[in-house]
C-alpha cells in the first residue's frame, strides 16, 4: 500500500489586533490597605514600584481582591507623560496620558488593564501616583473603603483624623505626634473601612510627606533632599524605616476627627464643631461615585463622625500635639 505523503504543518499568524497575546510573565501578589492584589507584567520596573507602594502591608481582609495588568510597550521613543485624565460612566474608569500610556478599569469586578510606555515604567513616581495608587484605591473606595483627605495618629488604641486643606499643617502635626510616643498612620489619604462599627481606618504608613518649607519648623529635615514630585510640587519624601525612633501602624479605630485651623500665636485649643458642619466639611472634598456607592461613602462619613468633631486651633506643633492629648486618653 503507498503512502500518501504528510503534509508539513505551517505556522500561521493569529490575528490579534487587540493584543491579548502579548506575554505578562512576571507575577506579584501583595496586599494593599489589606486587599489581596494579583498583578501581572512584562517589566520588571513595573514589578519594583509597586513593591515600592504597598510591599509589606500585611493581609487584613479576604472578602475582596483586585488584579492588575500592565503590558508595557517596546517603543523606546516614547516619553513619559506629564498629566492624566480620568472620565468614567457606570462600572467603566479610564485614564489617559496619551496613546502610549492609558488604563481601564472595571469597578464592579476589580480588574484593571494599563498599556504604558517604557519611559513610564521607568519613572517609579509618576507611575505609582497616577495609575497604580490611583488605581487600587479606585477599585477599593467602589466596594470597601472611602477616601478622606486627613493625615491619621493614633495613641492608646484611638486613632484621630487630622483633616484640613492643603497647606494646614497636616503632615507636620502627625509628625509631630510621633515624634511624642504616637503611632503614625499616615500623611496623605485615610481610608475608612465602610461599614465598620469600630470606625476601622486604615493608611499608608511607609512614607511621610513634608512641603519644601517644612525643614523650617522641622530642623530634623534640614538637609533632606526636596524634589518635584510626581505633580510637580516640591516635596521632601521621609521612609519611616529612616525614622527608627517614629512608630507605625497600618490601621487603627477613630477616636475623634479634628479639623486644622493654624492661626499665628494662636494658643492650641480645641473647639467642639457640629456633626453637621463637620459632615459639610469632610463631604465637600468627596469624589462623585454613581448611586447607590456614593450614598455608601455619605454614610461612611457619617459614621466616623459619631466619634466627636473638633477644631482645632493652634500655631506650635508642641501645643497642638499637648491639646490633642485629652482625645486619646
Amino acid at each position: 500500500m503507498e503512502l500518501l505523503p504528510v503534509k508539513q504543518a505551517i505556522a500561521t499568524p493569529v490575528f490579534d489586533p487587540f493584543q491579548y497575546a502579548v506575554e505578562l510573565p512576571h507575577e506579584i501578589v501583595l496586599h494593599p490597605l489589606g486587599f489581596q492584589m494579583q498583578l501581572k507584567t512584562n517589566s520588571r520596573e513595573i514589578i519594583q514600584a509597586t513593591e515600592e507602594s504597598w510591599g509589606g502591608f500585611p493581609a487584613l481582609f479576604t472578602d475582596k481582591s483586585i488584579e492588575l495588568r500592565v503590558a508595557v510597550s517596546d517603543d523606546r521613543q516614547a516619553p513619559c507623560p506629564s498629566t492624566l485624565v480620568w472620565r468614567a460612566q457606570r462600572n467603566l474608569l479610564t485614564l489617559i496620558s496619551d496613546q502610549n500610556n492609558f488604563a481601564i478599569c472595571d469597578l464592579h469586578t476589580g480588574f484593571a488593564f494599563s498599556w504604558l510606555a517604557p519611559a513610564t515604567a521607568r519613572s517609579h513616581d509618576f507611575f505609582r501616583y497616577y495609575y497604580l495608587d490611583t488605581i487600587v484605591q479606585v477599585l477599593l473606595w467602589q466596594t470597601h473603603l472611602t477616601r478622606v483627605h486627613a493625615s491619621c495618629v493614633a495613641r492608646n488604641g484611638r486613632g484621630v483624623l487630622l483633616c484640613g486643606a492643603s497647606g494646614a499643617g497636616k503632615s507636620c502635626l502627625a509628625y509631630a505626634c510621633a515624634r511624642r510616643g504616637w503611632s503614625f498612620i499616615t500623611d496623605e489619604s485615610t481610608a475608612l473601612v465602610r461599614g465598620s462599627s469600630e470606625r476601622m481606618a486604615l493608611g499608608k504608613p511607609r512614607q511621610m510627606h513634608f512641603r519644601e518649607t517644612a525643614a523650617g519648623i522641622l530642623p530634623e529635615l534640614d538637609g533632606r533632599l526636596a524634589a518635584p514630585n510626581a505633580v510637580g510640587k516640591i516635596s521632601i519624601e521621609v521612609h519611616t524605616a529612616d525614622l527608627p525612633a517614629i512608630q507605625t501602624a497600618f490601621q487603627c479605630r477613630i477616636a475623634s476627627v479634628v479639623f486644622l485651623n493654624r492661626q499665628a500665636g494662636a494658643p492650641a485649643h480645641l473647639v467642639p464643631i457640629s456633626a453637621q458642619d463637620a459632615f459639610d466639611r469632610l463631604d465637600s472634598d468627596l469624589p462623585l461615585f454613581e448611586e447607590p456607592v456614593h450614598e455608601e461613602h455619605r454614610a461612611s462619613l457619617r459614621n466616623v463622625l459619631q466619634a466627636g468633631a473638633f477644631e482645632l486651633r493652634y500655631s506650635g506643633l508642641d501645643e497642638a500635639v499637648n491639646a490633642l492629648e485629652p482625645l486619646v486618653r
